[in-house]
């Protein structure tokens, strides 16, 4: 799917240079965007004394994103913040138990009800690979912070805020000066958030990485 996604953004682009219908104008603007979500399968281990031990690896169903931006067009660069909500349902769960006694030591396998959600709070700059047709090619990437987020039936509710960053890719179909359709793909990834679960009584170290296919609106103003 995300290789299907890199090679819609590279025929549009080269499909747009032929066109010469409208160039995007210059200056402050609003976007909004949303698509699929991808998370990739996450390692977690519990912070557990000797000789416990509690880890393993979850695997996670496609989800969503939606997201609102608010920038400055310099011409051939942009600045952004932006504001995005990502939610994907877990799939199955992997986990290995070890130091409990007979009876309690071993792996589990199988499907669990939850989900996990991120906030983030990004400042964006994007390079426009500006030419005389109605597409422009661009690369950018954000620093900010976000919120991850656990819950569910098999999960106990935590949230972490954490270190975010981002990297994006994408073409820009200028519609009119003052209105692009806007066709992208982004690798979001966080630092390890840290969250409790009062079933086990401890806390636990795990990753959040997504892969996101993205599909917006930008209006200049």
């Amino acid at each position: 799917m995300k290789r299907s996604v890199f090679a819609l953004l590279f025929c549009l682009a080269a499909v747009g240079m032929f066109g010469t219908t409208a160039v995007a104008a210059a200056g402050p603007y609003l976007s909004i965007q949303g698509g699929a979500t991808w998370v990739q399968d996450a390692d977690f281990d519990y912070d557990l004394p000797s000789p416990f031990s509690v880890s393993g690896e979850a695997e996670f169903d496609t989800g969503f994103n939606v997201g609102l931006a608010a920038g400055y067009d310099y011409g051939m660069a942009r600045l952004e913040g932006e504001i995005t909500y990502r939610e994907n349902d877990f799939d199955k769960l992997k986990a290995r138990f070890s130091g409990f006694g007979s009876g309690t030591d071993g792996t589990f396998e199988g499907d669990v009800d939850g989900e996990v959600n991120s906030l983030s709070f990004m400042v964006n700059g994007f390079w426009d690979f500006e030419n005389q047709s109605s597409v422009t090619p661009y690369l950018g990437a954000g620093l900010g912070l976000a919120n991850v987020e656990v819950k569910g039936d098999d999960f106990d509710k935590d949230d972490d805020t954490v270190f975010a960053y981002q990297f994006a890719a994408g073409v820009a179909f200028a519609m009119t000066p003052y209105l692009s359709l806007d066709l992208g793909y982004r690798y979001f990834a966080t630092e390890d958030p840290e969250l409790d679960d009062d079933g086990i009584g401890a806390s636990y170290e795990t990753e959040y990485q997504t892969h996101n296919a993205t599909l917006g609106l930008r209006m200049t103003y």
